[in-house]
């Protein structure tokens, strides 16, 4: 019962994101929006963290057969995805690296905050 309730509440912040995506008109996908409600819902309390555990759980356990279909999809694409290798590769790497760069200043600048 824990596993469906779990379900439940994950199934209901999608499906609000995306509801509230149809009202809006926001040029975010619906179920990133979903996923912002139920962090909001978390972080504030009105949701008990133990609710969604199982699913969520249960989600990240399988999570790499979730990658199959996206992977497989790509096959179709093979022919542009070759075309614009260059263009991938170098926004790839830029991206990585600048993110890295990002994290490590930002925690340099917390230590520095915290006197460590």
């Amino acid at each position: 019962m824990k596993l469906l309730r779990a379900f439940a509440v994950i199934f209901a912040c999608l499906y609000l994101g995306k509801g509230l995506v149809q009202l809006t008109g926001l040029p975010i996908p619906g179920a990133i929006v979903g996923l912002l409600l139920l962090f909001v819902l978390l972080s504030s309390g009105l949701l008990a963290g133990s609710w969604p555990a199982p699913a969520a759980s249960l989600l990240m356990r399988h999570m790499t057969l979730l990658f199959i279909p996206a992977g497989v999809g790509l096959i179709n694409y093979l022919d542009l995805l070759s075309r614009h290798a260059a263009v991938l590769l170098g926004t790839t790497l830029i991206s990585t690296w600048l993110v890295i760069a990002l994290v490590g200043w930002l925690h340099q600048a917390m230590e520095k905050r915290h006197g460590r």
